[in-house]
């Protein structure tokens, strides 16, 4: 069975199931402690982080820095935010076409993706690090520390707060959510190659590969 740092994943095609570790654990039973640092992402692997601290944070400010690494053109790296519905407000970081794209949704409104052509060296297999800021309703997107885009994507102030209820998803989603549908067509596929950011608490993580 599944160790207590596991979520236990049903196999019914094989009656069998599948251990998911939390992050800083390994093993077929996830008993085994380890050093996390980066996180290698397959095609189908996602994290999912719970934010113990949401019910603090002032939601009209908001901070994602990260680095990554890949040689693929498409992915969805990070999704702030619930993957219910298109009614959620989110944040999300991914690449199209080799371009960094940057999407947000405060409420009723979905911005245009913010993307910079400029810069089709993301997929060329080097670090890259990443940060994208909401200010309200204005957002600044920084790649290697070069602010690439600044826009404010609602000046009405109509929504300035990004409710994305604590959650925050790493490379894609749970099983059965597939990024297309989660997205909306944003991003066409899960994120594949490398990840790291500077410090990723362990509970509530779980990192999964299948």
């Amino acid at each position: 069975m599944c160790g207590s740092h596991a979520l236990c994943i049903p196999q019914p095609s094989s009656f069998s199931y599948t251990c998911a570790c939390a992050l800083g654990w390994t093993g077929k039973y996830c008993d085994t402690k380890i050093k996390f640092y980066i996180a290698k992402f397959v095609g189908n692997s996602y994290i999912k982080y719970t934010d113990p601290f949401y019910g603090k944070r002032d939601l009209q400010y908001s901070r994602l820095s990260l680095n990554f690494t890949t040689n693929q053109t498409e992915g969805l790296i990070a999704w702030m935010g619930k993957s219910e519905d298109e009614d959620n407000d989110f944040l999300a970081i991914g690449l199209a076409n080799g371009t960094l794209k940057v999407v947000i949704n405060l409420g009723e409104r979905i911005s245009v993706p913010l993307m910079h052509r400029k810069y089709f060296t993301c997929s060329d297999g080097r670090w890259h690090f990443t940060t994208v800021v909401q200010n309200q309703t204005c957002i600044k997107v920084y790649l290697d520390e070069e602010l690439i885009l600044f826009e404010d994507i609602d000046p009405q102030r109509k929504y300035t707060a990004l409710n994305y209820g604590g959650i925050c998803y790493f490379g894609g989603f749970e099983i059965g959510k597939e990024v297309n549908i989660v997205t909306i067509g944003l991003f066409q596929k899960e994120f594949i190659d490398t990840f790291k950011k500077d410090k990723i608490p362990s509970p509530p993580v779980y990192c999964v590969s299948w």
